[in-house]
């Protein structure tokens, strides 16, 4: 129990600016009825957010029945600062800048290039430089960056990374120390689930599946992230469903996604057909003509998916499973075709859904995480505020 007199004045600054972030327009005999707070603390409170630039006074309110002084109402002063999320993925970088109530400032996105270890930062910092004039002349300027990674991260390091060699350098000590900003690294899939939950669903108990050139799975439990002992939780991607199959850059054989990521249904349909320019738009048009090649990877893939996601199912019991990939937008029929292989009590008591945001869930992932750690408020969530 916390009895320091100064960590519980700040852990009531940090309810009182919770409030305002939730109820915007609030008055300070709102908040006080709200949090349970006195008048007298409420106002001193309000007062130093005002002075701290956190909060705004917007206008006054309606006066109560009885008349009286109308109330001034406060909300998040969200122009105060900037939060960028940026995602390192296979052969594209993606990246957004967002104000402090998680709305879309900028956004930046390359295809075509790779990152490694030699690449890396220089990317980022040419990143944050387009970025600059969005955020300079604010109050916090840049609060912080998330970093989404294709692999395995563990206390904000990286461990693994099946496509680059990313995790032979400190990332994070080398851009704080470039950029002198807060730099949190996380797993992609991890991100989707926070920026699902934040943006999206009330639902705690969430696996939400990042299928790309890799596959992986945030799995949130009432509403906190699961890691793992060493952040290799929800690495679905590297479950076995195919003994003695393919050999996967992990050391292990017959890896998921190996069989059903994007890049590996990719690599079969070019392989198979000996046409490296096919894309997922062929594999669709082949499927809906009846083309027996591709009807049959198709079935395959499917077939894949369900093995892991009944796997998931049974082990988590989550109420909502979201798919985030590019492989239901270009092939819509697959959701039914995994839903009618998922026969079991328990994974059809469980809703599968496409992700409404798509890759831009793993980018508001990365805000959630700033402006979590630059509030210190866990659980944030702009559903409420309709911000999505």
């Amino acid at each position: 129990m916390i009895t320091d007199k100064f960590s519980i004045r700040e852990q009531n600054e940090t309810l009182v600016l919770n409030t305002i972030i939730h109820h915007p327009a609030i008055s300070r005999a709102a908040i006080s009825q709200v949090t349970g707070l006195n008048k007298a603390s409420t106002s001193e409170i309000v007062k130093k957010l005002l002075d701290d630039s956190l909060v705004l006074e917007t206008g006054a309110g309606n006066s109560t029945s009885s008349g009286g002084r109308k109330p001034i109402l406060l909300e998040l002063n969200k122009e105060a600062g900037c939060s960028l999320s940026i995602d390192l993925g296979y052969d594209y970088i993606t990246s957004i800048l967002t104000n402090l109530n998680g709305e879309l400032i900028a956004e930046y996105k390359e295809t075509g290039r790779t990152i490694n270890k030699e690449t890396v930062v220089e990317r980022i910092k040419e990143i944050v430089t387009k970025f600059e004039h969005h955020y300079s002349k604010r109050t916090f300027e840049l609060i912080g960056i998330t970093i989404a990674v294709h692999g395995i991260v563990h206390d904000n390091q990286i461990l693994f990374t099946p496509y680059s060699n990313l995790d032979d350098i400190d990332l994070t000590k080398e851009l704080e120390e470039l950029l002198h900003v807060p730099i949190f690294l996380e797993n992609e899939a991890n991100l989707s689930a926070l920026g699902e939950k934040a943006f999206t669903t009330m639902k705690q108990n969430i696996v939400s599946i990042s299928i790309h050139s890799g596959i992986g799975a945030g799995i949130l439990i009432n509403g906190e992230l699961y890691h793992g002992n060493r952040g290799q939780g929800g690495e679905i991607g590297h479950m076995i469903i195919q003994p003695f199959g393919i050999k996967c850059p992990c050391g292990n054989e017959g890896c998921m996604e190996q069989y059903c990521s994007e890049l590996a249904v990719l690599e079969s349909y070019r392989y198979q057909t000996n046409n490296p320019e096919l894309g997922l738009k062929d594999l669709a048009a082949g499927y809906l003509n009846g083309e027996k090649l591709e009807v049959e990877l198709v079935i395959k893939t499917a077939s894949y998916l369900a093995v892991g996601l009944n796997n998931l199912i049974v082990h988590f019991d989550p109420e909502l499973v979201i798919l985030n990939a590019t492989l239901f937008e270009e092939l819509p029929f697959l959701l039914t075709l995994i839903q009618e292989k998922m026969v079991s009590e328990f994974a059809k008591s469980v809703p599968l859904e496409l992700s409404n945001i798509g890759k831009e869930a793993t980018l508001l992932g990365g805000t959630v995480v700033n402006l979590q750690a630059f509030f210190h408020i866990p659980n944030l969530n702009f559903l409420q505020l309709n911000k999505h």
